[in-house]
């Protein structure tokens, strides 16, 4: 293993998050089965950073929240945490070493999730990356039209749109504006990799769980680089001169406006500061 590879996967002590997130999963799965586990995990890590940003649906997912939280006894609970710690480290260690990565799609596949009767695998993120760094180039289409759109009709845990921010990366773009994202799965556990893994990369997306052929939506996730990064106002101005394939209704926004931007910075819930320190929202 290279030098630069090494890096990636391991922290300063050489440890290895993927590794340590999936040692968590197997363990806390001992009784409960680690697909089991490991939907709840991005589940609950998906509602924690949901409830920082989405003020309208704030209650019914907080609600979800202790619903799945219940169910297990305090000493299993706590190791949820340290599986997000894990994931977060380990997507840092992607990102210092100037290559993104699939963290939630490779350990899913690790741990022998894969689902061979439904035909559900991740495409391995070298080959994502290597599409993604071909369709971007230089970036001069971002460069051009301000951002680029990116629509995932079947998203996964969101490799292919997290592919897009490296290459934007690649070539000299701050993915943080200069791309927006729309995923779509029909599965609610890919919605919630995908979300998670976008929230945690500061993507500005909208995750939608739902069916692209038929066009039904059952919810709607925005990440906080959506909401912080006041997207709703830079797809409507899109929208007055391109088409775009995007769903533009903001969480944040009053429901009476539908076209409103959001310009103040969302306030923490009581109660949720211990839980989302990570994300530096706290006051």
């Amino acid at each position: 293993m290279s030098k630069k590879q090494t890096a990636g996967a391991c922290g300063p002590q050489g440890e290895n998050h993927e590794r340590a997130l999936a040692r968590l999963i197997e363990s806390t799965a001992r009784h409960r089965g680690r697909l089991e586990v490991f939907s709840d995990f991005v589940e609950l890590s998906a509602l924690a950073v949901s409830n920082t940003v989405d003020r309208r649906q704030f209650e019914a997912r907080e609600a979800r929240y202790l619903e799945i939280a219940k169910q297990y006894p305090a000493e299993e609970f706590e190791r949820f945490p340290k599986m997000l710690g894990h994931l977060t480290l380990a997507l840092e260690q992607h990102c210092a070493i100037g290559e993104l990565g699939d963290v939630l799609g490779q350990v899913y596949m690790q741990l022998g999730l894969g689902n061979g009767r439904a035909g559900q695998f991740f495409t391995p993120y070298t080959i994502s990356r290597m599409m993604a760094l071909m369709l971007v180039g230089d970036g001069a289409e971002a460069r051009a039209k301000g951002f680029i759109d990116v629509l995932e009709p079947a998203c996964g845990a969101g490799g292919m749109v997290i592919a897009v921010a490296d290459a934007l990366d690649q070539a000299g773009l701050n993915r943080q504006g200069a791309m927006h994202a729309t995923c779509i799965d029909i599965d609610a556990r890919c919605v919630h990799m995908t979300y998670l893994q976008t929230s945690l990369l500061h993507i500005p997306a909208i995750v939608l769980h739902g069916n692209s052929l038929s066009g039904e939506v059952r919810s709607r996730w925005y990440t906080p680089a959506h909401v912080l990064g006041d997207w709703r106002t830079r797809l409507s101005a899109r929208r007055l001169h391109e088409p775009v394939p995007v769903v533009v209704e903001d969480a944040c926004a009053p429901a009476t406006d539908p076209v409103a931007p959001v310009h103040r910075r969302p306030q923490v819930p009581p109660g949720l500061v211990q839980q989302l320190s990570l994300f530096g929202f706290e006051e």
